[in-house]
């Protein structure tokens, strides 16, 4: 995968001349159109290149709808175009994936860290789920176009490269509990990439090292084949906000997220090994467990119960509450440093926060507080990756936590 930093549209031509494409297929949305894709096709236009643009309205989802409409609108393309960020690069990597089609991007704006994945956030019946896509072949980045980007979405981008912090926690507890498997120097990569953006916010290149930070994560995401090394317990609770429409951008609700699931862990980094030990004869109630799936996602619940149920039961199970138990009780020491190293920044990034104006409370997004007390409980049964979340449920305690927020 190629990442060009300089003269993106010269650079785009002489890519589409060396591999021979003669068609394109652009996509992006009415404001992308304005600010980036003329110049997309200005540069075509000086060729014999063919090219259509299929433009969404600025507010499109990746949904059923939107993956249908490129259904309908493609002829014969060589490669496919995304002007855009978020959304538009989910559908142009989600359609380039189903039809076997190259693709490449020009990201218009800080704002998520998908441009270099090979998953797509797609919303399929109403629920945000994730799928497998292509990566792109390269990327054509125009920073007057980032730098001039909304505000609102760099804040977005920044929120959701934070929310590293807590996905990186959630894979090394499940690494160290459950023996997932781990990529250490992807791990360090991603960190490494989080620290340089928060110790660069007020700065000259801040908005380069968001950008570079966002697509780093995207690649690290492809080298392992999967979200784990970008996405955990906050993204849970974000795609748990989306369902209930809630209205501001993923990014901004991940990084709010973030700070909350990081009292989880400051909440874990103070329990005591006795009261861990007390919890081997906490059970589930599963009668209140389904109750409060019915409320937390009409009106989809029964799919819900029926991917959730088994997980739900075992944790029932004598023999894994033994052992899960024994292996906390046992690693408690090793998990209590990664929180502290984790941690460490809390405060530069309640500092870098307060200078971007992200909020910081869940009330300053439109969450009333009765969602936003349940979002806990129903974050788990989003997708089956273990995060501090699902251990709380698993200890019971989650409860504790959140009303103390």
């Amino acid at each position: 995968m190629e990442i060009i930093w300089q003269e993106p549209y010269e650079s785009f031509l002489r890519f589409i001349n060396k591999n021979g494409y003669k068609s394109l297929l652009i996509i992006c949305d009415k404001n992308t159109l304005d600010v980036c894709v003329n110049k997309v096709r200005e540069a075509v236009e000086k060729t014999n290149i063919k090219y259509k643009i299929v433009c969404f309205e600025p507010d499109c989802v990746a949904d059923e709808y939107s993956l249908g409409r490129i259904l309908f609108e493609i002829e014969q393309t060589d490669i496919f175009v995304g002007v855009g960020s978020g959304t538009i690069s989910d559908i142009t990597r989600y359609t380039a994936y189903k039809f076997k089609t190259p693709f490449v991007l020009f990201p218009t704006a800080a704002s998520m860290d998908g441009f270099a994945s090979s998953v797509a956030a797609l919303t399929i019946n109403g629920l945000k789920t994730t799928v497998l896509a292509s990566s792109p072949a390269a990327i054509f980045v125009d920073m007057e176009v980032i730098v001039n980007s909304p505000e609102i979405l760099k804040k977005a981008g920044f929120g959701d490269l934070m929310g590293k912090i807590t996905a990186l926690l959630d894979w090394q507890l499940s690494h160290i509990i459950f023996d997932e498997m781990i990529d250490l120097e992807v791990l360090q990569i991603v960190k490494d990439t989080y620290l340089k953006t928060l110790k660069s916010v007020g700065e000259n290149h801040f908005y380069k090292n968001l950008l570079e930070g966002l697509i780093t994560s995207g690649l690290m995401m492809s080298r392992v084949n999967s979200s784990r090394p970008a996405s955990g317990s906050e993204h849970h609770l974000s795609h748990f906000w989306e369902y209930h429409k809630v209205k501001t951008y993923h990014g901004m609700k991940v990084g709010l997220a973030t700070l909350y699931v990081l009292r989880f862990y400051e909440h874990f980094l103070n329990l005591d090994k006795s009261r861990i030990i007390e919890r081997k004869e906490y059970k589930v109630d599963t009668k209140a467990w389904e109750d409060m799936i019915k409320r937390g996602f009409q009106p989809t619940f029964e799919s819900i119960i029926k991917q959730n149920i088994g997980r739900v039961n075992k944790l029932n199970d004598k023999e894994f509450r033994s052992n899960v138990i024994n292996r906390l009780v046992e690693k408690k020491e090793s998990i209590d440093d990664l929180i502290r190293d984790a941690i460490g920044v809390y405060g530069e990034l309640v500092d870098a926060y307060k200078k971007l104006k992200i909020p910081m409370n869940y009330w300053e997004i439109g969450i009333d507080e009765n969602l936003f007390k349940m979002s806990f409980m129903c974050a788990p049964n989003i997708r089956e990756r273990f995060t501090i979340l699902h251990l709380y449920e698993f200890l019971g305690l989650t409860d504790e936590v959140v009303q103390s927020f």
